[in-house]
């Protein structure tokens, strides 16, 4: 079972760039919006009270004219940022932003913003990669409006929006495409069903369909790949040393760990806690050697199964949710749960604490096998459920003690007369001289505070 980082503001590129120990005080300002196909952000010369930082949804930067045509300038998805205004100083919009495809954002109050700017040296890279592929694409549309056909350009446009959005299946309309790029919505239907008839695409009421991205691929101008190739250029100057380092490895199959580190090798080898380290989408990448006993596989196997195959069916959906609430940055302390059993060990409790790491890449987990504390705890219960059932059904006093004398149950009878047993007793005998112990049933002897039902 495989899961993706859904409800994640780190689907955001620029957000995902961020080292985790700034993400982190970052993330207490993120809100996730709902953002509906059409739906304006900001107008030219409005004051910018919010960035978003879009997910699953894309927007457009659109020019108008007095009479009211607009023209696509660029559009921003999941690579972005909507606010571009704020990261050059300004708190006023220049053009206006519209949604194009609905999905979700995260918004940031923009004086947030701002200050982080000045906090976070990688924020501020980021963002001013994504003003610098703005102007690329800008500049570009200029070439691609007065030299390519609408057929190329709805390429390009369904294109960026799939890539951006991480689906094959699009809502949007006609009318919605044709305003963006600034043609009659007749050009677009007819656009589009030339693509239908090739199977690129399937089109339907307030949606299109990516059947064949290669295909479109094929079809489209040369201004998506110069636009896609220098944003990727942009991107990588700021890459994280984490990330350079992925890189090095599809390069080449090892590298070597800092020798620094190695000294502490036996330490998270041989510790009596299993140590697992996850991918962001839950599959094993690593394991110390109780971490392999936990989850009954070998040390040297890398399967990159998921962790979820190794947790008894009922509890999957709790680590998930775990899962992605370490991923968010907004972890709860701990998630206890039952691993399956294997051939070696019957099904074990173990207590789970997370966190990711420092550039967010990986989830380490820490497991404690709590087995034995669980079932001592379970054992209590029953005795407590034992005790109240006997009492439940008694109509005279009854008490049990534990092993030291204290009393740890009672009978409603017992509780219901102490108090005038006692009232007796001290009348019986002169309250100067003491009661003295002969004179209570030695399974009574305590106070009578120490009387409590369980």
């Amino acid at each position: 079972m495989t899961y993706p980082i859904v409800d994640s503001a780190r689907q955001n590129r620029i957000l995902a760039g961020i080292p985790l120990s700034h993400y982190a005080r970052l993330s207490e300002h993120l809100k996730p919006v709902i953002l509906a196909a059409g739906q304006v952000i900001c107008e030219p010369g409005e004051s910018l009270e919010f960035v978003y930082f879009p997910t699953t949804c894309t927007t457009s930067l659109l020019s108008q004219t007095a009479e009211g045509d607009s023209s696509e300038l660029a559009m921003t998805g999941r690579d972005g940022l909507v606010g571009v205004s704020l990261v050059l100083g300004s708190h006023s919009a220049n053009h206006r932003v519209v949604v194009q495809c609905a999905g979700i954002a995260y918004r940031m109050p923009a004086g947030v913003f701002q200050s982080e700017l000045t906090r976070c040296r990688e924020l501020q890279q980021l963002a001013l990669c994504h003003v610098q592929a703005l102007i690329t694409q800008m500049s570009q549309s200029i070439v691609c409006i007065g030299h390519h056909s609408v057929r190329e350009r709805l390429c390009y446009w369904l294109l960026f929006n799939q890539g951006a959005v991480g689906s094959d299946h699009l809502k949007v309309t006609h009318e919605t495409i044709a305003n963006m790029l600034g043609v009659r919505r007749e050009s677009i239907t007819q656009a589009l069903g030339k693509l239908q008839s090739a199977g690129l695409v399937s089109s339907g009421r307030g949606q299109i369909q990516v059947l064949d991205r290669e295909g479109l691929t094929d079809a489209v101008c040369e201004c998506y790949s110069l636009v896609l190739d220098e944003t990727e250029r942009l991107y990588e100057r700021v890459k994280l040393p984490s990330q350079r380092h992925v890189a090095m490895d599809d390069a080449q199959d090892t590298f070597e760990e800092p020798a620094s580190l190695n000294k502490y090798q036996d330490a998270y080898d041989f510790a009596p806690v299993g140590f697992v380290s996850l991918d962001l989408e839950g599959r094993v990448l690593q394991t110390n050697l109780s971490g392999a006993i936990m989850l009954g596989i070998q040390r040297s196997q890398r399967s990159n199964s998921p962790m979820t195959d190794f947790i008894r069916p009922a509890d999957q959906a709790l680590f998930v949710a775990f899962h992605r609430e370490v991923l968010s940055g907004k972890c709860r302390r701990h998630c206890e749960l039952t691993l399956s059993p294997t051939g070696h060990r019957p099904e074990m409790v173990v207590r789970i604490d997370a966190t990711l790491d420092e550039q967010g890449d990986e989830c380490r987990l820490v497991m404690i096998d709590v087995t034995e504390d669980n079932q001592k705890v379970e054992q209590q219960r029953d005795s407590e459920r034992q005790h109240q059932e006997i009492l439940a059904r008694q109509t005279l006093a009854l008490w049990f003690k534990d092993q030291d004398g204290r009393l740890i149950s009672a009978s409603a009878s017992l509780l219901t007369d102490w108090d005038q047993f006692l009232a007796d007793a001290v009348k019986d005998k002169p309250a100067s001289t003491g009661l003295p112990s002969t004179y209570l049933p030695q399974s009574v002897m305590f106070p009578a505070t120490a009387l409590f039902p369980i």
